[in-house]
């Protein structure tokens, strides 16, 4: 038996009700499963890269999110419990209304945040070993929003590791400028490799005076002395007399401290701090 216009109207009126109305809302794990599906949770990685030379290793990609493929996936997704055509009328009433359901939620997913999305979505895949060395990236992005206004911190909807070695990153706006740095305490000594086991302090940094202490010195590289067949040991008190010898001939120390260099300046010019990298992005990126 099929089904009368006057019955199909009826339905849609008291769906909507139960969408819109104070009897029901949308089911909140079908809001929370429909903006998770948004931020591409659950979302195959091959979709996303179809071809590995896509995303080569050390490499990063810039994209955004297209609200027309987004919404076409969340009414794939939805169309799954689709048994009969008056579901399809529900589909077609409440296709409009899929990226606003699933937007309200996809900002809750991180951080419990809420309010409008700001479109284009926009993000960014990394394939590096430094993914998988600093499991505590840091990722810091400024942009603008969709009226153009400019954003020095765009809020982040996901930063995900997909495997250990790529990242996934979607921020609530359009990103500009990109800053990864590692995390704050990765605070080390080191020294750069230099090749058959010879390493070398590119930079030192002044003593004094005490207003610019701190400062890297131009034309400072110093080499590391090694042990006697010692791999990877450094000869201490041998690097801390070249070290001393080279800020006097900068000036970068107290020229009337005729006293030892010690502990304290050694670990102020041992001291490698988090590594960061800034990105400026070009163009409008590619849809995913």
């Amino acid at each position: 038996m099929g089904t009368t216009p006057a019955a199909v109207e009826g339905y849609l009126k008291e769906f909507t009700l139960r969408l819109t109305g104070e009897k029901r809302q949308v089911p909140a794990d079908v809001e929370d499963w429909l903006g998770r599906l948004l931020l591409l949770y659950g979302v195959p990685f091959h979709y996303l890269v179809p071809q590995e030379e896509m995303l080569p290793p050390e490499s990063m990609r810039f994209f955004y999110l297209d609200p027309g493929w987004m919404k076409c996936l969340l009414e794939g997704a939805c169309s799954v419990g689709r048994s009969s055509t008056v579901d399809e009328l529900l589909d077609q009433h409440l296709r409009n209304q899929f990226l606003d359901y699933a937007g309200k939620k996809a900002r809750q997913v991180r951080d419990g945040s809420k309010g409008d999305l700001r479109w284009p979505l926009t993000g960014f895949l990394l394939r590096s070993l430094i993914v998988e060395g600093w499991q505590g990236l840091e990722m810091k992005a400024a942009g603008v929003d969709g009226q153009g206004n400019r954003l020095d911190r765009l809020e982040p909807l996901r930063i995900d590791r997909l495997s250990p070695e790529i990242m996934l990153c979607i921020f609530n706006g359009k990103v500009t400028d990109i800053e990864i740095t590692q995390p704050p305490e990765d605070l080390h000594f080191g020294a750069s490799a230099k090749g058959n086991n010879a390493w070398r302090r590119l930079k030192l940094r002044k003593l004094f005076p005490v207003d610019v202490s701190g400062d890297s010195i131009q034309g400072t590289s110093t080499d590391l002395p090694m042990r006697d067949g010692a791999k990877r040991v450094v000869d201490v008190q041998a690097l801390a007399r070249v070290m001393q010898t080279t800020l006097n001939g900068a000036k970068a120390i107290d020229g009337t401290d005729k006293g030892p260099f010690t502990s304290a300046e050694f670990g102020v010019e041992m001291v490698e701090s988090p590594g960061q990298a800034v990105f400026a992005v070009k163009g409008t990126g590619k849809a995913v």
